[in-house]
């Protein structure tokens, strides 16, 4: 039996996911080890790869399961109906979490959808397995159409009725997969340049509403052996050595918070010791700070408690708990001035419950807490979750909109697929204009207060006791004195409407008009636009952007502090974050320079752990050299040959955190 397994991902302007397919891979391997000998299993990530088989007809699959995620559910459905058109015996079944969970909606996915022959509710390995078993037995589409196993719903064929069977089934252990990568199935991906993407913990304990991960199938956590990791992680070693471009992805919901997390950040240390990789961890953590620094000192990430509010009657709306305000600001300090990393977190704009002045609130105290980055995402009316129910849509009014997934698109064969996600965009407490005004502010909060570039100006008006929320309300109120900076912002503004559609045929209608699809090609429309123009800034407008934060910083210090010296290190820091230019260095080739300086800005920076002496301790007179190596600028370059186009390699650059890696060497001269 031939089973095809689809994860597409839009590759028009660049991938929305660049990790290895884990969840079709962890599907194959079950399959397999439990119906050895009988399966030709392949999988597909490459929307191209399978077009141009399914085109030799050489290889047409019997079964084919696609995955349904909010960036690739339309591009999968494409390619099943392509194959359900040319061989309509084959089975189709679709699983993924950008499934509803109410009956009413199931049945309207599957009626339109009509190609579809069933779809899993939850974990797809005990389903798709009774699934294919059935099918090897010879039980027709129908027939499964009218008794679907355990965890699937379908429409009956006869009585045209949604059907689901009983409760759904889940793993007792994640170690029937053993160790994945070291079995050679996703050989090809890493071939491919994805990242490897590892599963150690399955489920989670909390219940935050707008979270997939909510439902109580999940809130039994399982855990891999430690041996099955080592065992993967030494096959990652040795052939991803030294590769410090490719990064290891986590998709756990809660790393760091469990005992058994401890024994995989030892393994990924002796990784990194061997093989010199991972260089870089994605992983979102938990939320005990103790255990997060338990971690830290094994293995070197970014720990991110996300917060998402702290508006005590929004939390309970969302039906989530915070830790403290006091042990998180507690936790941040640590991190910052006993260890000198930096910190994430996480807010969500229009959570139910949340007004312009909670939101504002929450912003000032996240602020001013010592984390170095904050995220704020737009709420998303994600499929299945509690926060999307129609009850909720109409207890707090939600007004509803449509977006293209950033860059998430393409056209295959003449036809133009297009993946979209909904968005809430105004509540009964948070009109649609307070939304609009706040977007404003959050993308003032990504390109100034989270920049990594503007870390040590950060740190200096932190170390003198200045209010950074004040900080960043003033650079809002003073943008518009920087044409530079206000014509970015105001078309930032201007775009985060228009990319607003009330429903997904008024956006298709708009997008096969071929001037409006030609724009979505150019990336005038369809991307993510607070990186977007974070990019558009850092990198086409870095000196007007640090010419206005130090103003600011500037003018609050005569304000508050009226410090001659603190203005003259203030200006150091400036000529210090001048040389972070880098689309200017990159690509105009001024690669060397020579700069003086009266604080001693770069040894500042780099006081050990612990070290609080401020930048005033570091007077004198000093001059440095100023240059990229070799290695930065093959770096630049690889990324720029992977991302295709320029523009692209630079909002990637600042989006993943590899500017860092990209800032010149500082190197003393002796007289």
């Amino acid at each position: 039996m031939k089973i095809a397994f689809l994860d597409l991902v839009h590759l028009t302007r660049g991938g929305h996911t660049n990790t290895v397919p884990l969840g079709i891979g962890l599907l194959a391997t079950y399959l397999k080890n439990n119906i050895p000998g009988e399966l030709d299993i392949k999988l597909f990530k490459d929307p191209n790869e399978i077009s141009n088989v399914l085109k030799s007809s050489e290889w047409v699959p019997d079964v084919i399961g696609i995955s349904q995620y909010s960036w690739n559910s339309q591009l999968n459905l494409y390619f099943a109906g392509l194959v359900k058109k040319s061989k309509s015996k084959c089975l189709v079944v679709a699983g993924g979490p950008n499934l509803e969970s109410s009956p009413k909606a199931r049945e309207e996915y599957l009626k339109i959808n009509n190609f579809v022959d069933l779809a899993v509710a939850y974990d797809g390995e005990i389903p798709m397995l009774n699934v294919v078993k059935r099918y090897l037995a010879g039980e027709s589409a129908t027939e499964l159409r009218k008794n679907p196993p355990a965890g699937v719903f379908s429409v009956n064929p006869d009585t045209f009725e949604y059907t689901i069977s009983t409760t759904p089934p889940r793993l007792d252990s994640i170690n029937v997969f053993g160790a994945v990568y070291a079995s050679g199935l996703l050989d090809k991906f890493l071939d491919a340049g994805y990242h490897p993407l590892m599963e150690t913990v399955r489920g989670c304990p909390y219940t935050c509403a707008f979270c997939h991960a909510s439902d109580p199938y999940n809130s039994k956590v399982l855990f891999l052996d430690p041996e099955n990791f080592k065992k993967d992680m030494e096959y990652l070693g040795k052939r991803l050595s030294g590769q410090s471009d490719i990064l290891l992805f986590f998709s756990n919901s809660n790393m760091g918070f469990y005992n058994e997390d401890m024994e995989m950040a030892r393994i990924v240390r002796d990784t990194q010791k061997k093989y010199n990789w991972p260089k870089y961890i994605n992983l979102s953590t938990g939320k005990d700070p103790q255990k997060l620094l338990e971690m830290l000192a094994i293995v070197d990430f970014e720990p991110g408690i996300a917060l998402q509010t702290l508006t005590p009657e929004v939390l309970k709306n969302i039906c989530r708990r915070n830790i403290s305000l006091e042990e998180y600001n507690n936790f941040q300090k640590k991190i910052l001035y006993q260890r000198g990393d930096t910190t994430a977190t996480e807010l969500i704009l229009n959570l139910p419950g949340e007004t312009k002045e909670t939101f504002l609130k929450t912003l000032g105290q996240v602020i001013n807490s010592g984390v170095q980055t904050i995220v704020v995402l737009t709420l998303m009316k994600l499929a299945g979750t509690p926060l999307a129910t129609e009850e909720n849509s109409k207890k707090f009014q939600y007004l509803v909109r449509h977006r293209v997934v950033p860059r998430q698109f393409s056209e295959i064969d003449g036809k133009k697929i297009l993946d979209t996600e909904e968005v809430i965009v105004g509540t009964k407490d948070m009109p649609y204009e307070d939304y609009l005004d706040l977007r404003g502010l959050c993308f003032v909060i990504a390109a100034f207060f989270s920049s990594a570039e503007l870390l040590p100006l950060k740190k200096f008006l932190l170390e003198i006791g200045l209010d950074l929320f004040e900080w960043v309300l003033n650079i809002h109120k003073n943008i518009k004195n920087y044409p530079a900076i206000s014509e970015q912002y105001d078309n930032f503004i201007k775009e985060t409407h228009e990319e607003l559609f009330e429903s997904r045929e008024e956006l298709l209608k708009f997008y096969e008009r071929e001037d409006n699809y030609s724009a979505l090609l150019k990336g005038e429309k369809g991307d993510n636009l607070l990186r977007k123009y974070k990019y558009e800034l850092l990198s086409k407008n870095f000196s007007s952007c640090l010419a206005l934060a130090i103003k600011v910083a500037g003018d609050l210090l005569v304000v508050h502090l009226d410090n001659k010296e603190l203005s003259l290190m203030l200006k150091d820091v400036e000529n210090f974050l001048l040389t972070r230019d880098l689309r200017n260095f990159f690509e105009k080739g001024n690669t060397k320079k020579t700069l003086s300086l009266k604080y001693d800005v770069p040894i500042w920076l780099l006081g050990a752990a612990g070290d609080l002496h401020p930048l005033s301790d570091f007077v004198g007179s000093f001059e440095y050299g100023v240059s990229f190596t070799a290695a930065q600028e093959a770096m630049f370059n690889k990324l720029k040959d992977d991302n295709k186009e320029s523009d692209l390699s630079w909002q990637i650059i600042y989006r993943d955190g590899y500017t860092k890696d990209l800032w010149p060497v500082w190197t003393l001269q002796k007289d």
